[in-house]
């Protein structure tokens, strides 16, 4: 069987595809396939990329009739995807081929379910790289005790191209990813590591993950529907959580539930919302502060439930101090 599928949605990303796909040359042809989806942008993209595949074998470019957005992409590559393990790339990012092919070929060889690696961040405009978390090597392990593992040691990360998945377990487990949310991420890494019966983490860096704005992580400050998909992950890591049965994963998933669910309130004045963003947000946590404070309050950490329980009784309170609190960090910060 082919041993990897390589899956690389794109969407308007002609400017960064030079990068991406000069680090995609090093896959060998004879036990990798690379899977192209358009998500039919206006730019160029799909020509670059025609061009770059040519007549290669091992190259595909499979065209959506609509945009749906990166989950829907993702889940038409894996459709078509027919290697052991895949692997899913962002079309902006840049890839090292040999640490993902060798992750695959270790997974392989110790029939693992996931295989967890790092990544390092690199700015668009300077190129200057800073590292991501650094993973140590394991043993296989249950799954669920490597995503506990990982964040007890507050190195734990929800991207999925920090793994290669083996397809079969996927496909037994009907695992895809969410569409029509952000942080399609989180319920997918977080649902496929607790479910899986062996993974492990290597120290390999997978993927140069690039930084620059007009990303989907830099939107925030542009409109508040991300607030609609921050309390999807809750209700979705809440009711994950219920059904584990490892009690250090279950704690775990607990906490990152009542995380999230107070990020929604600090990215308020995290991300500096003005004008009918910060209105739409405010209103947004005014509706559903009930139920996302009680992810809080029910996380199990002394300082989570705290906040919670200011956030629940004051908000107003709450967006003023933590605003001050970062204000005053930043200034602290040498320059």
């Amino acid at each position: 069987m082919l041993l990897l599928s390589v899956i690389v949605p794109f969407y308007n990303v002609e400017q960064y595809l030079p990068d991406c796909l000069a680090s995609l040359e090093a896959f060998p042809e004879d036990s990798v396939e690379i899977l192209f989806v358009d998500d039919c942008g206006s730019d160029r993209s799909l020509e670059r990329i025609e061009a770059w595949a040519g007549p290669k074998q091992n190259r595909f470019v499979l065209r959506r009739e609509h945009n749906g957005g990166l989950s829907a992409a993702r889940n038409t590559g894996l459709d078509r995807a027919a290697g052991e393990y895949v692997f899913f790339l962002d079309s902006d990012d840049i890839v090292d081929a040999k640490a993902v092919l060798e992750t695959a070929t270790e997974a392989r060889e110790r029939k693992l379910d996931v295989m967890k690696a790092g990544f390092c961040c690199f700015d668009d405009e300077t190129g200057e790289r800073t590292g991501g978390p650094q993973l140590p090597g394991t043993a296989d392990l249950p799954g669920a005790q490597l995503f506990a593992d990982e964040c007890r040691a507050g190195i734990y990360e929800p991207m999925v191209w920090q793994c290669v998945y083996r397809r079969g377990y996927l496909r037994e487990r009907s695992l895809r990813m969410t569409e029509g949310i952000l942080f399609e991420d989180e319920v997918f890494q977080s649902a496929a590591l607790t479910g899986a019966a062996r993974a492990a983490s290597c120290g390999r860096t997978l993927v140069f993950y690039r930084q620059r704005e007009g990303s989907i992580m830099r939107s925030f400050s542009r409109d508040a529907g991300w607030c609609e998909s921050y309390l999807y992950v809750c209700r979705f890591l809440s009711r994950l959580s219920e059904a584990c049965t490892t009690p250090e994963a279950k704690e775990a998933l607990r906490h990152r539930a009542g995380q999230i669910a107070l990020s929604v309130a600090r990215n308020i004045p995290a991300y500096g919302l003005q004008g009918t963003v910060r209105e739409d947000a405010t209103a947004f946590l005014k509706k559903h502060l009930e139920e996302l404070t009680a992810f809080a309050m029910g996380s199990g950490s002394a300082s989570l439930k705290a906040q919670g329980w200011l956030l629940r009784r004051a908000p107003s309170l709450y967006l003023g101090l933590y605003g001050g609190l970062r204000r005053l960090r930043a200034r602290s910060k040498p320059r």
